[in-house]
């Protein structure tokens, strides 16, 4: 079955725009089939980014499977010093994101990726919110993945529902990780922040 994790260049495109309101900020962003949450910004990924916009974020940020741009953007807009990179598999996600960028005036690199250990360096923060469709083995690989181009005291911060294996999440993250902390939870939703 074809979902946002994938790179299904048929998909018949049908775009659309809308304005996303974040502390006193207002976004622009366009969207269209074929990427997740295409009507508004998730609940979750919001919950992130309200997690950890006031946090220091280091200088280098990669936002790994970033779709159209959301976490990214919204997180250069607070920290334009940070050196932000957003990646996703999906080819219409990542031109859509590359727009998105430059529409909401952020200085971005986006790409296509495939795996991120081809990206060759490290960041000190990684944002995720995990293509749960996709699966545990794609799921955990991105975990594995990003603890190795983390800098050594660098941040992996997820976003994960209970329902949508939370519990799975953390029990791999500790084999990753010498400290898993839920640092914020609502809704069922949990923002887990992963150092060493």
């Amino acid at each position: 079955m074809s979902h946002y994790y994938t790179d299904n260049k048929d998909l018949s495109s049908n775009r659309q725009e809308f304005d996303y309101y974040f502390d006193n900020e207002v976004f622009r962003f366009t969207t269209d089939n074929g990427v997740f949450s295409k009507n508004n910004v998730d609940f979750g990924s919001y919950i992130l980014i309200k997690t950890i916009y006031e946090k220091d974020l280091g200088r280098s940020l990669l936002d790994l499977g970033c779709g159209y741009g959301p976490i990214g953007i919204i997180l250069k807009r607070f920290h334009p010093s940070v050196e932000v990179e957003m990646v996703d598999v999906n080819s219409r996600a990542v031109e859509l994101a590359a727009e998105n960028a430059s529409r909401n005036q952020t200085d971005i690199t986006v790409s296509l990726c495939e795996d991120i250990l081809t990206l060759g360096h490290e960041f000190d923060t990684i944002v995720l919110n995990p293509p749960i469709r996709a699966g545990k083995k794609v799921i955990f690989g991105l975990y594995e993945k990003s603890k190795k181009i983390l800098n050594e005291d660098g941040h992996l911060y997820i976003v994960i529902r209970k329902a949508q294996g939370a519990a799975s999440s953390i029990k791999e993250l500790e084999t990753l990780f010498r400290n898993v902390v839920i640092i914020h939870s609502k809704a069922g939703y949990k923002v887990i922040d992963c150092h060493n």
